[in-house]
């Protein structure tokens, strides 16, 4: 689950078993826009996020408050 922000920001959701949000839908803060699964190989539910600005991944901790 890709989801687009201001300033040319990406948020990134993977492992997700349930996505909650439709294609081209606007969220808001604390919205529900997926559950957490178990794809892939790994072995108990977890969430893989990243934040990206353009192509580049960046640190969340740098970016988000209370991280």
């Amino acid at each position: 689950l890709l989801i687009k922000h201001a300033g040319g920001w990406v948020t990134a959701y993977a492992h997700t078993d349930k996505i909650q949000v439709k294609r081209g839908e606007k969220v808001r803060k604390g919205q529900k826009i997926a559950t957490v699964g178990s794809t892939g190989g790994v072995k108990s539910p977890q969430l893989h996020f990243e934040m990206r600005r353009g192509r580049t991944a960046r640190d969340p901790r740098k970016y988000l408050r209370g991280v």
